[in-house]
């Protein structure tokens, strides 16, 4: 005979664990990956990663755009081009402080950001711009992989029009995508690793 209250307890310790193995880890947000996802990563990796279909799928010219909502309300979006990923995008349903991410803003005397210039976990390695539109700011830094071709890794604040001058105290987007000039390097890789 089991003993009472014995299988709730073990159900709310587990729930949890299962909940956050799914979810993006602080340690990968400057990584380029999203939830393990990268660049290159093939189909069947990702579904077995995600343990379950796509929520909607759109054929394009050259790539298939696969999104999932995910538990936590976030939105992810993955590109694949043929059998493999070429970009990862995770829409923030909740968008993320700045600060969380130690990326300094591009308007940093206009901010009311608590980090400063010389705070020494502040991501330097980030290039900050502005959108065409000048209504965010994109965070944006270039990684080369194993395989030879670069991956660039983004954040996209919010929106000026939603949040005001306050636009980049916060972050709606991380985006991991193939470097655009790096387009046959990429493919090449990828035959080769299919090849048997």
């Amino acid at each position: 005979m089991r003993p009472k209250g014995i299988l709730p307890i073990v159900t709310a310790l587990l729930v949890p664990a299962v909940y956050f193995a799914a979810a993006q880890s602080a340690d990968e947000d400057h990584k380029p990956s999203i939830r393990g996802i990268t660049v290159g990563a093939k189909t069947q990796d990702v579904l077995d990663r995600l343990g379950r279909m796509p929520d909607t799928r759109k054929d394009e010219k050259e790539e298939v755009i696969v999104r999932w909502k995910l538990e936590d309300g976030n939105l992810l979006q993955v590109n694949l081009r043929g059998d493999n990923v070429s970009q990862v995008a995770l829409q923030y349903r909740q968008p993320r402080p700045t600060t969380d991410l130690w990326l300094q803003p591009l308007s940093t005397p206009a901010s009311r950001s608590e980090l400063t210039v010389s705070d020494p976990r502040l991501r330097r390695d980030y290039k900050a711009t502005e959108t065409m539109d000048k209504l965010r700011t994109v965070w944006t830094r270039q990684e080369k992989m194993l395989e030879g071709y670069r991956v660039e890794i983004r954040f996209l604040s919010g929106s000026r029009s939603q949040f005001g001058n306050r636009f980049e105290e916060y972050v709606e987007f991380k985006y991991v995508m193939l470097f655009r000039d790096d387009l046959k390097k990429f493919d090449q890789a990828m035959q080769v690793t299919q090849r048997p």
